[in-house]
């Protein structure tokens, strides 16, 4: 005889399974890899990431579906499908999911690199691609890229030698 502790994780579990079997089925995701729970298909991607999805692709077709602990990731592994689903799709995958760290840096997405695509973004590319990025601004800062990269080059080449 089951207790009410039983009864309660029973449920907890028949729950947690129904909702699963929901989402896959309202969503058609494409096929892919079965996820563990929590830490999705964390486990099963080997060191060699390339290789792994490639063999994933082979077995699952050119889009599969990758779960990255609890995150969905759609893969598109066919460069002539990968260049139509962004042409067509370009605004809808434009954004990113963003960590708490990322939040920190980023002020929420108000900056470039983090920004959802929207007004906000397009106002913000729009002058970095006028004013920063400009051909003349480019040219008149090449110095101080100049002096950066061989400043870097040289620290590497220093910590080698320490070695």
């Amino acid at each position: 005889e089951m207790g009410p502790f039983g009864v309660v994780v029973t449920g907890i579990v028949a729950i947690a399974i129904v909702y699963k079997l929901v989402q896959r089925w309202r969503f058609k995701l494409p096929p892919g890899p079965r996820p563990w729970p929590v830490v999705g298909n964390l486990l099963q991607i080997e060191p060699v990431r390339f290789r792994c999805f490639w063999d994933w692709s082979k077995k699952y077709g050119p889009i599969m579906s990758v779960w990255f602990g609890s995150t969905l990731n759609v893969v598109v592994s066919n460069t002539e499908l990968a260049k139509e689903v962004l042409k067509e799709h370009d605004q809808q995958l434009a954004d990113r999911p963003r960590s708490r760290s990322a939040e920190k840096f980023s002020r929420n997405g108000q900056d470039l690199i983090w920004a959802d695509y929207g007004p906000h973004y397009v106002k913000v590319r729009k002058v970095c691609t006028l004013e920063l990025f400009s051909p003349k601004r480019l040219e008149a800062l090449r110095p101080i890229r100049e002096d950066e990269v061989a400043a870097m080059v040289e620290s590497i080449f220093n910590d080698c030698g320490k070695q």
